[in-house]
Formats: C-alpha cells, structure tokens, sequence
C-alpha cells in the first residue's frame, strides 16, 4: 500500500529544502520510492512516496528534529509535530498523492538517465511522462533532471 509522508521545516530557501530532503532520502527514507518539494504559502515542504508506512521510530525522530509531519495512505494517519508546520506538511502529501504540484527530486528510473537520451527513452526507462516542449528529441540529462507534477502527470520542461 502507498504511503505519502510529508515534512514541513518552513524553509523559505528552496534550496535549502532540496538539500534537506535529499539528505534525508540518503540517511533515513531511503525507501522512498519519490522524492519531491513543494511551495506551501511561500515556504518549501517535502514529500516522500513510500511502499510502507514509515516506522513509529522514523515518525519520532522527524518530530524531534523539529518537522511537522503527515502520514497519509489513502486515509490521514497521522498529522504530528507543530501545527502550523503539520499543515504545510498535509498541503504537500495531498499535492503529492494528487499529482498536482511537486518538483520530484528524486524518482523511478532517475538514476539511469546520465547523458543524453533521446525523449522516448526517457518516457520509457523512467517515471517522466511528458517532456515539454513537446517536439523535443533527446535531453541532456546530467542527473539532475527534475520534473514537475502538472495535471496528473510527472513532466519534464526543457525551455
């Protein structure tokens, strides 16, 4: 079952919440399957796709680092952590779980796309689903692709 966890610092750097989130994709929720940052009213909340739900422990732990967080798996399973926060986490899981804004981080078939690919490769070797603009013939893609979530759809924008 699909997990989404949410985790809100108020970053105002986006930056910042980039770096972050990655850090903690490497250290903690490494099982995230992806990775994506949010604006929520002007600050940068994170995301995280999960196949689980993330452990008593993990919860714990981003509670005590300062996050608000949200766990939601069809269902809200838990808002936690300061309010004002814990909202600002709930905005991004639902933007996440609803495909309907994030920048993704890190995603499915990322870690293959390292030089130039041609636009149909992409679309079938990873979880990008549209390249913009559309006419496009191959990307050069160092690795750090991020695509956004636009109507439902993990897109690419080259421009």
């Amino acid at each position: 079952m699909t997990t989404w966890l949410g985790l809100n610092a108020g970053h105002d750097d986006p930056a910042t919440a980039d770096k972050v989130a990655v850090s903690l994709y490497e250290t903690l929720l490494f099982h995230a399957q992806l990775v994506c940052v949010h604006d929520v009213e002007g600050r940068h909340a994170m995301s995280f796709r999960l196949v689980d739900e993330p452990s008593e422990n993990t919860v714990s732990t981003l509670i005590e680092r300062g996050y608000g967080v949200a766990v939601h798996n069809g269902t809200l399973q838990r808002l936690a952590g300061p309010e004002e926060l814990a909202r600002g986490a709930l905005r991004a899981v639902i933007a996440h779980r609803d495909r309907r804004e994030g920048r993704a981080l890190r995603f499915p078939g990322q870690r293959t796309l390292r030089g130039r690919y041609g636009v149909s490769d992409i679309l079938a070797f990873s979880a990008i689903e549209e390249v913009l603009p559309h006419g496009t013939k191959s990307v050069d893609a160092r690795g750090d692709l991020q695509p956004t979530f636009v109507n439902g759809r993990l897109v690419l924008n080259c421009d």
